[in-house]
């Protein structure tokens, strides 16, 4: 069974659960923790970053979930009907490892139509975001490189452990095809297992290692063009 968190944007008391309700039982979705319900009052204002969304997000971190559920005015409620806003939240948590997903089906906002310069916009953040990640590797290499050099005082030879990016590219390709075609992180682990994959203690790859070599796909990616 999958997991998820709950965030209500509005006042539990006024808030109708029933379509939340029905969602979760029809999709088999164990909520972990109580709801949050993100609201302000007359004199405060939202904002994505308040408290209770933070909170919700990094439970759900702490948690492993699999997703986040929200209902369709989760953007439109605090003002970010841009197409770019919304699109680069989903891409930020689906980096986690979680999906956010809308209960309502139509999660972009439908008033504001996507121009050309939000998509340029979003693909360019997208390709910066791979180049960060492969300059944090070089370095990252760099690093293992030095502390790999032996010394007069230490004559055995000092190795960095390796990342499956070296060890097993075809584990991290299998694991980009599967999220790309739509399969969730906890999902994704019972798979490998059934095909004979396991971490270095023989138990399935747990969701935050899937996660992880889900984003070392993109530096494959890089590598290969």
């Amino acid at each position: 069974m999958e997991t998820g968190i709950v965030i209500i944007r509005g006042e539990p008391k006024v808030h109708n659960k029933s379509k939340m309700v029905s969602y979760i039982k029809d999709n088999q979705v164990e909520v972990v923790g109580d709801w949050f319900y993100d609201y302000r009052t007359d004199d405060s204002n939202w904002s994505f970053e308040r408290h209770t969304d933070r909170l919700g997000f990094l439970k759900g971190c702490e948690r492993g979930v699999s997703f986040i559920l929200v209902e369709k005015d989760f953007f439109s409620s605090i003002g970010q009907i841009d197409t770019f806003q919304q699109k680069l939240v989903q891409e930020v948590i689906r980096k986690t490892g979680m999906d956010l997903v809308c209960v309502d089906d139509q999660f972009i906002s439908k008033e504001y139509n996507e121009t050309k310069d939000s998509k340029e916009l979003f693909d360019t953040v997208k390709r910066y975001e791979k180049l960060r990640l492969t300059l944090s590797r070089i370095r990252t290499k760099q690093n293992k490189e030095k502390e790999s050099i032996p010394n007069f005082e230490d004559r055995g030879k000092v190795s960095g452990r390796k990342s499956y990016l070296e060890t097993d590219p075809e584990l991290v390709r299998k694991i980009q095809k599967l999220r790309d075609s739509g399969y969730k992180i906890r999902q994704i682990s019972d798979i490998l297992f059934n095909m004979g994959y396991k971490n270095k203690k023989g138990n399935p790859f747990h969701t935050g290692q899937i996660s992880k070599l889900y984003q070392q796909s993109e530096l494959l990616q890089l590598e290969e063009e």
